[in-house]
């Protein structure tokens, strides 16, 4: 099966359109929850919302669409619900896509994150034209599509398993010396040596998902936000 995974904006048809040109057979809609702070953010909330139920009122005879309600302005809460939903999909064996044509900068970016991580496949559709009242004003509302840009990943490498469960153990602490840690998480190797763990504290620190300090002669590591997110995504 085919699967999508749209962030709902205001460019309708450039949320539909790479479901029709790629072929869906089913569809995710991520749009903003009901939860908002001030009445601009609930006014858009709302806007969005309601392109998300007409494009599934219009479109839900062509292939099944399910909602996926996030905080728009929360870049863990997104990442998090659309890694798992990725996530339920491919170990039914589905191919998975994600549009991001549309929608919040902080929804597309997690989702650019999202499938790095996961390595599906992320697209962006051009659109064919823009409303000429729109662009008069500097503000573009779009219509149709013309081409499918494919979406580099970032590269991200793959995370052993014995990574993430280093990962897991230094999360655990607000900050841990790899000599602790070597006692700590000796079990995860046959020969625990202190050169095993330098090395890989420093290479997990070198992707981003450690950060390491020396503190009085002693080198001590911590998990960044990347080393949590992936813990989210592989967990």
């Amino acid at each position: 099966m085919k699967v999508h995974i749209l962030i709902c904006g205001w460019d309708k048809e450039r949320s539909i359109w790479g479901c029709m040109k790629i072929g869906a057979d089913k569809v995710y809609i991520v749009l903003p929850n009901e939860k908002v702070k001030t009445k601009t953010d609930k006014w858009i909330s709302d806007k969005t919302r309601e392109i998300a139920y007409e494009i599934q009122n219009k479109f839900s005879k062509y292939f099944e669409i399910e909602m996926l309600p996030v905080a728009y302005e929360n870049y863990l809460d997104c990442f998090k619900k659309i890694v798992k939903i990725i996530q339920k999909e491919k170990k039914k064996g589905n191919e998975v896509y994600i549009n991001i044509s549309s929608g919040s900068h902080i929804v597309t970016s997690a989702a650019i994150f999202a499938a790095s991580i996961t390595r599906c496949k992320a697209y962006y559709v051009i659109a064919e034209k823009y409303d000429e009242l729109f662009k008069r004003r500097d503000k573009f509302i779009s219509y149709g599509g013309k081409a499918i840009v494919d979406v580099p990943l970032l590269p991200i490498n793959y995370i052993s398993e014995t990574e993430l469960e280093l990962l897991k153990v230094i999360n655990k602490h607000k900050s841990i010396s790899v000599s602790d840690l070597s006692k700590i998480a000796k079990n995860l190797f046959n020969e625990p040596t202190r050169s095993k763990f330098n090395y890989y504290v420093n290479k997990l620190a070198d992707e981003g998902f450690l950060k390491n300090e020396i503190i009085s002669g002693r080198m001590y590591t911590k998990i960044t936000d990347a080393g949590k997110m992936i813990l989210e995504a592989l967990s």
